[in-house]
C-alpha cells in the first residue's frame, strides 16, 4: 500500500468520528458562493499566514501528498484552504498551527543551515522522515525527553491530508463525482390543477 492509499483508508476508517478539518462546504461563506471557486482566484493572498509560512506549507504539503497518477495536495490548494480554516478556528487551534509550522522551520535551520522552503527536496523528504516517528532522545548530561517533533508532524499531517480530501480533487478520489451534494433541485412536477388541500382528520 503506497502513502496516499494509507491516507485515504485512514481517513474513511475515521469518517464519523469528530474531524479537525471540517469539509470545504462547512466553511462560512456568503450565500450563492462557491468557497472552492473563491480559493482558486489568481489573485488570492493568505489572509491567515504570512508568506513564508505560506511558501513552507506548500512545501511541506508537496512532500506529504505530492502527485502521482492522480493530482497531489499542491493542486488541491490545500495551502489557501488551511489559510481559511485556521482564520476560523481557536487561539490554541491556531497557536498550534503556527508552533508546528515554526518547528519544521527551526529544525531545517538546525540541520541544514537553511529554512525549510530552500531545502532540495531529497533535504525535505531527509528531515520529514527524522520527525514521522515518534521517539525519545536526550543530550549530553539531560534527561531523556519525548521527541516534540513527532507530535508537530502528525498535527500537520493530519490538517494537510483533512483538507486535501475536503477538496474537491481529494473528494473525487473517495468517489465523488462532481454532482451537488443533494441533487440537483427540481421544482414540484405536478400541474397546479393537480394540487388538492389535505384536510386535517379529527
Amino acid at each position: 500500500m503506497n502513502r496516499r492509499d494509507l491516507f485515504r483508508t485512514t481517513l474513511i476508517a475515521t469518517i464519523g468520528a469528530a474531524a479537525s478539518t471540517p469539509p470545504l462546504a462547512a466553511l462560512q461563506y456568503p450565500p450563492n458562493q462557491d468557497a472552492s471557486k473563491e480559493l482558486e482566484r489568481a489573485d488570492w493572498k493568505p489572509e491567515f499566514m504570512d508568506q513564508h509560512q505560506n511558501e513552507t506549507l506548500i512545501a511541506l504539503s508537496d512532500q506529504i501528498i505530492p502527485a502521482t497518477d492522480t493530482p497531489g495536495a499542491k493542486a488541491a490548494l490545500v495551502n489557501r484552504f488551511l489559510d481559511l480554516l485556521m482564520s476560523a478556528e481557536t487561539a490554541e487551534t491556531q497557536r498550534a498551527f503556527f508552533a508546528a509550522l515554526s518547528y519544521i522551520d527551526g529544525a531545517s535551520m538546525e540541520q541544514f543551515k537553511s529554512a525549510f522552503v530552500y531545502l532540495s527536496p531529497e533535504q525535505q523528504t531527509s528531515l520529514l522522515e527524522q520527525l514521522a516517528y515518534p521517539h525519545t532522545h536526550a543530550r549530553w548530561g539531560e534527561r531523556e525527553t519525548e521527541f516534540p517533533g513527532y507530535d508537530h508532524f502528525e498535527k500537520l499531517k493530519n490538517w494537510i491530508v483533512g483538507a486535501y480530501y475536503s477538496s474537491p480533487i481529494g473528494l473525487k478520489e473517495l468517489g465523488w463525482d462532481g454532482s451537488p451534494p443533494h441533487g440537483v433541485f427540481s421544482g414540484c412536477e405536478h400541474a397546479d390543477h393537480e394540487h388538492h388541500e389535505q384536510t386535517p382528520q379529527g
